[in-house]
């Protein structure tokens, strides 16, 4: 019988390893919980709680606050050098180029932040401080030039490390326990801010100076906060602070690392700081939970944004997912009408109840996935791969296309059936039908030495496996598509890749032979329209019976070698002019 926790407290609990197939855990405080290698299939989350427990929370946050202190003494440096060349002797000796440079230098730092993300603009950091020193190097001489590269590269790079620190001081402690203990880490940094104003003010006799070493420790830290607010809100720009910020905030987290959660149900459950590394996620449901973002998913499917939220909300309303993996993904009652699938993985994958409406299933890869009840009236369905265990029962279906868009500008989709509407049921029989037959497409007509070749070469490759074309359809405008017939345990999305890559390439192969042959055929006709001098030599000589015979040999200067005709029979008459 399946052990029941549900309600119960199981903070920093060990089932590293245990068999709880079909367990339940709904409404359970599983904080700090280790289920890493556990088998948990058909086990229910429902409302339970993970994330840190107490003590690491606190010991996170404590760390971000002291990287936030980090930060502040940091900024004492960069403002140091840019108040330093703005003091009044440094203008008289060097004049304001250096303090120009500093301060260009950062402002290019800021504005890469933004706009590429704070990894690409602290690379950017050194090449641009050297651009301004080569540049005030020729404006203002060798000495000038010489404190201009110490400034700017010594400034810029203090203002990128404490842009850094402040970022991932912010990011982490708000990823680790919110908006509290973000508030606290910025307060931190402010206050360290301040202090470097004071101290820039004190330490320079130019009001000017004070008041540019307190605008730089602002700016600094504002930079830090805005990016960590960036990366929290899943900027791609700023996806390094992010990952940083997760992979702290999941130390000490409720661990799923590689642990078997096949059909288990997470509805609603609160999934912050917890790691999902390496887990099978095979039909996992994540309708309506919380804080997903903040868990550590790996390689997963959970890592693609948009996976991730069409997860939580099942709406995938008009929205495109070309070419994703949405292998094993629990998609039951999804909303995918108007949706964009094309050439997107959805095999294994459950969508039970699932609006597939106007969907476009192009190319789609569908093998052993459950589309038990869904709907699918109007959706295209060229060229999508299923197989014998795709479960099409009770699907809510009146009509199909069976093309993408053949002819640009038009809606000429091959309707299927042409007029009228399935009747209930016959979508279903329609298709078992060609459960077993892949259809090969082909939009610029066949080139079928090509095609002859690659299918051969599939046959004998795959130990002889049965392939037989079925038939072929001319959908018009040079689309041609071929029906080929496979066995029943037949891979069809391996034999129709290989196939299609195959075929272009050798496609390709077989025109260029055929210009080679054709340039060589064109340059013997050239070669052989050239003037040809033949020799003859004969000898003759005298027999019994009267006749005569001769060696023949004949010479073309156009090939520069003799070709021997051989010995010529036969009677030779000679003809004296005289």
């Amino acid at each position: 019988m399946p052990q029941d926790f549900s309600g119960k407290n199981l903070r920093g609990r060990n089932f590293k390893g245990q068999n709880l197939t079909g367990a339940k855990f709904i409404g359970a405080d599983i904080r700090g919980a280790n289920f890493t290698n556990a088998i948990l299939k058909e086990a229910d989350f429902t409302r339970a709680k993970a994330g840190l427990q107490r003590r690491w929370t606190i010991f996170l946050v404590t760390i971000s606050l002291f990287l936030s202190a980090i930060s502040g003494l940091i900024l004492i440096l960069a403002s140091f050098w840019v108040a330093f060349f703005f003091t009044s002797d440094n203008i008289k000796q060097y004049t304001i180029f250096p303090s120009v440079v500093v301060l260009i230098v950062l402002a290019i730092l800021f504005i890469a932040t933004i706009r590429q993300g704070l990894g690409a603009a602290a690379a950017a950091v050194p090449a641009t401080a050297a651009g301004a020193a080569a540049v005030a190097v020729a404006a203002t001489g060798t000495g000038t030039g010489a404190a201009v590269v110490t400034g700017a590269v010594a400034g810029a790079g203090a203002a990128a490390v404490t842009a850094a620190m402040a970022v991932v001081a912010v990011a982490v402690a708000g990823a680790v326990a919110g908006a509290v203990a973000g508030a606290v880490a910025v307060a931190v940094a402010v206050a360290m801010a301040v202090a470097v104003a004071v101290v820039g003010a004190a330490a320079v006799t130019v009001p000017v100076a004070g008041a540019v070493a307190v605008a730089v420790a602002v700016a600094v830290v504002a930079l830090g906060i805005y990016v960590a607010w960036r990366a929290l809100a899943g900027d791609e720009k700023q996806a390094l602070i992010r990952t940083v910020a997760i992979v702290f905030a999941a130390t000490g987290g409720t661990s799923f690392r590689n642990a078997d959660l096949t059909d288990a149900n997470f509805t609603e459950a609160t999934l912050k700081s917890t790691d999902f590394r390496t887990a099978n996620l095979t039909r996992t449901c994540f309708r309506n939970t919380e804080k997903l973002d903040r868990a550590r998913v790996g390689n997963s499917i959970l890592a693609d944004t948009r996976i991730r939220e069409l997860l939580i909300t099942s709406n995938g309303y008009k929205k495109s997912y070309v070419g994703a993996n949405l292998q094993g993904a629990n998609l039951t009652g999804v909303n995918l009408n108007e949706a964009n699938l094309k050439q997107a993985n959805i095999s294994e994958a459950t969508l039970h109840q699932a609006n597939l409406e106007w969907a476009n299933l192009t190319e789609t890869q569908a093998l052993a996935t459950d589309f038990t009840a869904a709907y699918f009236t109007g959706a295209c369905l060229e060229a999508w791969n299923i197989d014998a265990n795709t479960k099409l029962d009770r699907v809510d279906c009146r009509f199909v296309y069976r093309l993408e868009n053949p002819k640009p500008g038009t809606d000429d989709r091959e309707r299927c059936p042409s007029s009228g509407e399935f009747a209930p049921g016959q979508f279903t029989k329609l298709f078992e039908k060609v459960l077993n037959t892949i259809d090969l497409i082909f939009r610029n007509g066949i080139d079928w030495k090509a095609f002859g070749t690659v299918f051969n070469q599939l046959q004998v490759e795959n130990e002889g496996m049965k392939l037989n074309i079925k038939g072929m359809e001319d959908k018009g405008d040079g689309v041609i598509v071929v029906k080929v017939s496979v066995p029943p345990d037949a891979n069809k999305e391996h034999i129709h890749r290989n196939f299609t890559q195959r075929y272009e390439l050798m496609a390709v192969r077989l025109e260029e032979t055929d210009k080679r042959i054709t340039f060589l055929e064109g340059l013997a006709i050239q070669q052989a329209a050239k003037p040809v001098t033949i020799e003859v030599k004969a000898t003759a000589e005298s027999n019994s019976t009267g006749n005569k015979s001769s060696n023949l040999n004949v010479a073309r200067d156009a090939i520069g070698s003799t070709l021997n005709i051989g010995n010529i029979e036969g009677t030779v008459t000679n003809t004296n002019n005289e």
